[in-house]
């Protein structure tokens, strides 16, 4: 009967009942009842009528995320006159503190999280959907790179304000940011839920001084970028153009903050952490660039209780709305995370909140706001590129398609459409700097760091390295460069300390860290984009100074054999990435005594490659099953000396089409085909 209750009402009556509840059950619950209900919640018709209803204009809702004495990891919601409630988890913050920087745009928020940890866009009326931002934890543009021989010096930027906006004309939500370094300026777009990277604007940007602190505000579809002078720079999100707008008239350097107020681009001036007056100007006359003295408010006439509860690093107006006597007020929030309201016609404040007695409890005072305007709304924060690239209904067809097919045909329609490997060479990883093969020879094949040691083969399209002191995780294909910081100053440098796996269970990169050269072994883990390495079992035995590689779920090292029990043959150090336990497994019959040992992936399975520097040749062992060993190549390097010594030569891939091995010395690279014991060499510096 209440089903037949339900269909019966008219459906503007239901979509008016639906347009009442919170965004979280719309989605989450409703669109799930039927494609019909789907459909219609998602319309553009509901979700404008669903914001209208959820958005009251006199009760604005704030979204609190403070630093408290006992943090518990959660992001809460405020309204006046109600209770504080806890709205989401935190967790995504690694290490950092989050900073709300942005007011909704369409119900999207950007956040920042301290301490290097990045920028992530959510909606937080829909439940816990997270985006993260790539590059932006330390952007690669902010780093500084050294000059190629042959090739202009990238500019390095000092400076980088982000800003999220909306264009209104494909729908899109754009996060753009704008770099400002030695006399010249960058911007970049990332246009969410869509395949793509950061990508420059259609139109290059004037110099701009920005800064971090000071993000970008979204109005009338324009991004707003407050400068060091006061002057604002302007971004328009369709047509992705600059333009400019001057400061209010008597503009004084007094930690100038840029919002938005009455719909109204809003410009604040007065140092927050004093008694001096607070000046608000309003942009009246956008196309005139009038400003429009709004009010000074005279701190030193407040009552001293008042004042002194007040007194923050940080203030600055939240919205304007009219109180339930009809006077018109403007709400400020500060770094403590207190707010209260001010009177167009009185200067006495009202204190609508403080964190003290409430779930939250006593919290800092912070140069950062903790807190911003909230709203309901149906949207969505966009997906990965992974995730996009695993949903399209394409991949989703052939997904259903192959699973019903035998594993053979499977294996033989893997190698349709396979490219050659790509090869990119790494001229400086600590500053993220890489080159495309031919780039590289064309430019004049530039001097390498002697001391950079790189895993020749990628994990899930990341590698790891040491220059040095310095380790590094990096992503040449994206120009993505992670530093590793440091388990203790002192550690020894090696080649085999740093490992990378991957934990296919939670879909997160592994990294190991393995001691073995001081009189205790000793081993720490942690995931890439955290930041505390935590202790684990150390492994069983030293490792040797080669770099290890990854095959289905385990990191392999190669066991040294001049530390602890000598063993003749080699032996292998396994370490399970899920259950973080290791085993020591037997090589292949090669000895430390004939020349170098490395260990690598071909083909997807676990091999050893064993040089006989008296022969000159080179011997591929694969795995077969656990402790069993199938010589797969035997090369012999002796006519094809002096560019290619056993000693130097590491396999880097096999290819899929004809089986020709790949060959590295570090100065040549060239193909070894197995069946005419032939050699062609495809790039070389000489020797």
């Amino acid at each position: 009967m209440e089903n037949q209750a339900v269909e019966s009402l008219p459906k503007e009556m239901l979509m008016e009942i639906l347009a009442r509840l919170p965004a979280k059950s719309c989605v989450g619950r409703f669109r799930c009842v039927s494609r019909e209900w789907s459909a219609m919640l998602s319309s553009e018709h509901f979700v404008d009528l669903h914001a209208r209803r959820a958005n009251r204009p006199d009760r604005p809702r704030l979204l609190l995320a403070p630093v408290v004495s006992s943090y518990d990891d959660c992001v809460y919601s405020w309204q006046p006159g109600g209770q504080v409630e806890k709205l989401m988890s935190d967790d995504f913050a690694v290490t950092g503190l989050l900073a709300p920087v942005t007011k909704p745009c369409h119900g999207l928020i950007l956040i920042r999280c301290t301490d290097h940890d990045g920028y992530f866009v959510c909606n937080p009326s829909t439940g816990d959907e997270v985006l993260p931002l790539p590059d932006s934890e330390v952007p690669l543009k902010t780093i500084s790179r050294p000059s190629i021989r042959g090739q202009p010096e990238a500019p390095s930027f000092y400076g980088v304000a982000y800003g999220l906006g909306y264009c209104s004309v494909t729908k899109q939500h754009k996060v753009v940011r704008l770099f400002w370094g030695n006399e010249v300026s960058s911007c970049e777009v990332l246009v969410l839920d869509t395949p793509a990277y950061w990508r420059p604007t259609a139109q290059n940007p004037p110099l701009s001084y920005v800064t971090e602190e000071k993000p970008a505000v979204f109005l009338r579809g324009q991004l707003h970028f407050l400068c060091r002078d006061g002057d604002i720079a302007t971004f328009n999100t369709s047509s992705e153009t600059f333009g400019s707008l001057l400061p209010p008239t008597g503009f004084e350097d007094a930690s100038p903050l840029l919002t938005e107020l009455d719909d109204c681009l809003c410009f604040c001036y007065g140092e927050p952490d004093s008694d001096d007056p607070y000046r608000i100007f309003l942009l009246r006359d956008y196309t005139e660039g009038r400003w429009e003295k709004l009010c000074c408010i005279d701190r030193i006439a407040w009552p001293e209780s008042e004042r002194m509860l007040l007194r923050s690093l940080h203030i600055a107006p939240l919205v304007m709305y009219h109180s339930d006597d009809g006077q018109r007020r403007i709400m400020f929030g500060t770094g403590a995370c207190k707010v209260f309201a001010v009177g167009l016609d009185s200067n006495i404040p009202e204190i609508l909140f403080t964190p003290d007695g409430t779930i939250i409890g006593s919290c800092e005072d912070d140069s950062t706001l903790p807190l911003c305007l909230f709203e309901e709304y149906l949207s969505s924060a966009g997906r990965t590129i992974e995730e996009m690239a695993f949903s399209s209904p394409t991949t989703k067809a052939w997904s259903e398609i192959l699973k019903w097919m035998p594993a053979r045909s499977v294996s033989e329609l893997s190698l349709v459409c396979r490219e050659y490997p790509r090869v990119m060479v790494v001229i400086d990883a600590v500053y993220g700097h890489y080159m495309n093969l031919k780039d590289f020879f064309d430019a004049g094949a530039p001097a390498l760091h002697r001391e950079l040691v790189c895993a020749p083969q990628p994990c899930h399209g990341l590698n790891v390295g040491s220059s040095g002191p310095s380790d590094f995780i990096y992503n040449p294909v994206m120009g993505y460069c992670e530093h590793i910081g440091s388990v203790d100053d002192d550690e020894p440098f090696f080649a085999g300390r740093i490992g990378l796996g991957y934990h296919s269970e939670i879909n997160k990169h592994v990294v190991k860290n393995l001691n073995t050269r001081d009189y205790e072994l000793q081993c720490k883990l942690r995931y890439v984009k955290e930041q505390q390495w935590r202790s684990v079992d150390p492994p069983p035995r030293p490792i040797a100074d080669t770099p290890p590689t990854y095959v289905n779920g385990k990191i392999y090292w190669i066991v040294e054999p001049n530390l602890g029990t000598f063993f003749l043959t080699c032996e292998i150090v396994a370490f399970n990435v899920e259950t973080e336990e290791f085993e020591v497994l037997q090589g292949p019959p090669c000895s430390h005594d004939n020349g170098r040992i490395s260990i690598l992936q071909l083909q997807g399975a676990l091999c050893i490659a064993c040089s006989d520097k008296s022969q000159n040749v080179l011997d591929i062992w694969m795995m077969m099953d656990i402790d069993t060993w199938l010589m797969r190549y035997h090369i012999e390097l002796k006519d094809f000396l002096p560019h290619y010594l056993s000693e130097n030569t590491t396999p880097l891939v096999v290819d899929p089409k004809d089986g020709r091995v790949l060959l590295n010395t570090g100065l040549s690279l060239g193909y070894y085909d197995p069946k005419m014991a032939a050699l062609e060499t495809i790039y070389s510096v000489g020797l």
